[in-house]
């Protein structure tokens, strides 16, 4: 009897596919290579930010008008609160609008408060909460540009001087004109060891602080 002979399927091969993707892999990685050292990012792959300590002290800085200056958002909260006495329920709104018609003054900076209470009442219990925040501006001519920054003994290299990289990270707030300055503060930070975080702020616009949380009163009942 003649055999029957079994049709042989042979699969297709992943080697091309395999090949394509390692080429092109290969290929993103170069781009990505050269496009950072065109951009002058090569610093920054030699010293990357460190990642946040898990308690780590925030070093705030804002970079706006082309130079920036540090501040301490608590220290300035401090001062608006000032004579406001604690919140409650019943005084909530009333405190809201208080703290947020005040501003004042200091040598580099012009703050600000804002505040808004919202009060929920039932007829079983009363509770508020508050969000409270901090306005900041740099004033006219105050602060160090990108000049001043990279001089021994700036205030910003005080500054660095004085911080302990295992305890303390900094944290930039980036107006768009103001963009150079920050990297060339940012690139010192991570230089001497420090993590760094940043965020963008509209053109004109202050640093907004959100102080509510963090062991402040923001809930009341």
């Amino acid at each position: 009897m003649r055999r029957r002979r079994c049709a042989h399927f042979e699969g297709p091969s992943l080697m091309p596919e395999a090949l394509l993707l390692m080429t092109g892999v290969g290929a993103l990685i170069l781009v990505l290579i050269l496009a950072s050292l065109s951009t002058g990012a090569a610093v920054l792959l030699k010293n990357l930010p460190r990642q946040r300590p898990a308690s780590a002290n925030t070093v705030w800085v804002l970079c706006s008008g082309g130079k920036i200056v540090n501040f301490d958002p608590a220290a300035l909260e401090k001062q608006l609160r000032a004579d406001l006495g604690e919140p409650t329920v019943s005084s909530a709104s009333d405190w809201a609008g208080k703290y947020s018609s005040r501003a004042f003054e200091t040598g580099q900076l012009q703050v600000s408060g804002q505040a808004k209470a919202a009060v929920d009442k039932d007829f079983f219990q009363s509770s508020a909460h508050l969000d409270v925040s901090v306005l900041v501006r740099r004033k006219p001519d105050q602060g160090e540009d990108q000049a001043a920054v990279q001089t021994p003994g700036s205030d910003f290299q005080k500054l660095l001087a004085e911080k302990d990289k295992s305890e303390d990270f900094f944290f930039f707030f980036v107006d768009p004109d103001s963009i150079e300055s920050y990297r060339v503060a940012r690139n010192l930070a991570a230089k001497a060891g420090f993590g760094v975080e940043w965020t963008p702020i509209g053109h004109g616009e202050p640093a907004r602080i959100a102080m509510s949380g963090n062991g402040r009163e923001a809930n009341m009942q």
